[in-house]
């Protein structure tokens, strides 16, 4: 089995306004396996790419997470500050964002939009360094964000204990001075507790920061050894070189001057590059990615502006940048939305292509279950902030269970369908005020009469396989798949048989 990379535990984001919360995200839970791409579908609104963003670190100023946790490489992306997920963004994590024109700043050249992270982020010394004290570094945060969650639930405690006293105080009518004094003494006894834990989780800090101290001289050594000794081999080779070229004749050698001159240029390039990334280098590698993305004349590309390329070139551009520090996980924000059909089918294709070529686990967001067909592993369908099924590419596009994932499938046009394409009635539901029970149940004909009072839990269709839908309760009632449906899911099966005995 492969390898879990990150796990998305009861996210819920929530966005400040003048008229309240808007609740976005809604207790979700999905893993990413290493080497997979998991696609996150629904209508816009659904809470798909504030989902993400808040994988990346990059949620608006009005918004919050609530509760639950994003792990990623023992550390929990809910916690961490910006300068954590400085080191995080690029190197570990990357996204491709819908609109290439908003991405890329128009008045800079290209070259120096693929170069600059490169070269901000290219120190390797001091990056063998942060790697060698990760593991102690972690220890640390992880005291540090148990103590703050200590306190933040006290104080979550503490304000709706002051709010009780302050409405029964408010209730002239009772005596409430016994239920008062008890909820005062209940609030004295949770901070003796909160006190007593957090006194607890500090007397780790000591033993952890003084082993971190220790690890952090011997990373300076190994480093600075490292580094000495790539100096002496270096300064070596260009001795040998000099050497080399005092002993012929200018007149007659001037093609081994040459040479030898050009070696030892190339030797001090490599001694740089041993310490960070340099211009140079930056340069060749952006020459060498954006042939990967498929742009033809590349040293021309660099040079030019982003309103000098069409569409097409600027997200490939986009794509480029996103790649450039080599990331493990590769987030795709509707990334086609922007671009017409012929165009979106090659930047799909590349998309696969790049993540077969460099192992990468992809996230992929789409309003879209058809531009998502050959290229997910499995599928999250998203709806009112939630999702609602969660299964195989296979098990979603031939056996759904959700009424909401029919209607998408019902809505998605088909060049082979001969049935009318049906549009889902009404419209999302205003978050602000999410509805009880299954939000969809005011937009589907299928919906049961439980479904307007509670929400329905995962159902398990098979060990892969689940969907949030009172229809699956062994008491509900049969209800088959519509007829357009079936018709169409049999076509695709067809087309695929074809296509196989090509």
């Amino acid at each position: 089995m492969a390898k879990k990379v990150m796990e998305v535990k009861d996210l819920t984001i929530s966005f400040k306004t003048n008229q309240g919360f808007v609740r976005a995200v809604r207790g979700i839970n999905f893993d990413l396996f290493e080497g997979e791409t998991l696609a996150i579908v629904g209508e816009s609104g659904s809470g798909k790419s504030v989902s993400t963003r808040a994988i990346m670190g990059i949620l608006a100023g009005n918004g919050v997470i609530d509760k639950g946790q994003i792990l990623y490489e023992g550390e929990d992306l809910t916690t961490i500050g910006e300068e954590d997920f400085h080191k995080l963004r690029g190197k570990k994590l990357g996204m491709i964002f819908q609109d290439p024109m908003s991405s890329l700043n128009p008045i800079m050249k290209i070259g120096r939009q693929i170069t600059e992270a490169m070269l901000l982020n290219g120190h390797h010394l001091k990056n063998m360094k942060k790697d060698l004290v990760h593991a102690e570094r972690v220890a640390i945060l992880n005291v540090k964000k148990q103590v703050k969650k200590i306190q933040k639930n006290y104080d979550a405690q503490k304000l709706e204990i002051n709010k009780e006293i302050s409405e029964l105080k408010k209730d002239k009518e009772t005596d409430n001075t016994a239920k008062i004094s008890s909820l005062k003494e209940k609030l004295s006894t949770l901070k003796v507790n909160k006190n007593s834990e957090i006194k607890e989780n500090l007397k780790q800090i000591k033993p952890l920061v003084k082993a971190y101290k220790a690890k952090s001289k011997e990373a300076d050594l190994e480093v600075k050894t490292f580094w000495n000794n790539e100096k002496e081999k270096s300064n070596k080779i260009v001795e040998d070189l000099l050497l080399k070229l005092e002993g012929l004749n200018k007149e007659t050698e001037q093609a081994k001057i040459l040479d030898l001159k050009n070696q030892i240029s190339d030797e001090k390039e490599r001694l740089r590059r041993v310490k960070r990334v340099t211009k140079k280098e930056a340069f060749e590698r952006a020459i060498r990615i954006v042939k990967e993305v498929g742009i033809d004349n590349p040293e021309k590309r660099l040079k030019q502006y982003p309103f000098q390329l069409s569409g097409g070139m600027r997200q490939r551009i986009v794509i480029a940048i996103a790649l450039t520090a080599d990331p493990e996980i590769l987030i795709c924000d509707e990334p086609t939305t922007a671009l017409d059909v012929t165009i979106q089918a090659q930047i799909l294709e590349l998309i696969n292509k790049i993540k077969k070529e460099r192992s990468l686990t992809v996230i992929f967001i789409t309003h879209d279950l058809g531009v998502v067909a050959n290229i997910a592993d499995r599928i999250a369908v998203m709806y009112a902030g939630k999702i609602v099924e969660y299964g195989t590419n296979e098990e979603v596009f031939y056996n759904p269970k959700h009424p909401y994932t029919w209607a998408l499938l019902s809505s998605m046009p088909d060049l082979n369908s001969k049935e009318r394409l049906v549009a889902i009635p009404g419209t999302p539901p205003d978050m602000l005020y999410p509805p009880k029970g299954d939000a969809f149940a005011y937009r589907s004909e299928f919906a049961l009469e439980i479904d307007f009072v509670e929400e329905p839990p995962f159902f398990k269709i098979s060990d892969t396989h689940y969907a949030a839908s009172w229809l699956l309760h062994e008491n509900a009632p049969k209800v088959d798949k519509p007829e357009a449906i079936t018709n169409r899911i049999n076509d695709f099966k067809k087309r695929i048989q074809q296509e196989a005995k090509k």
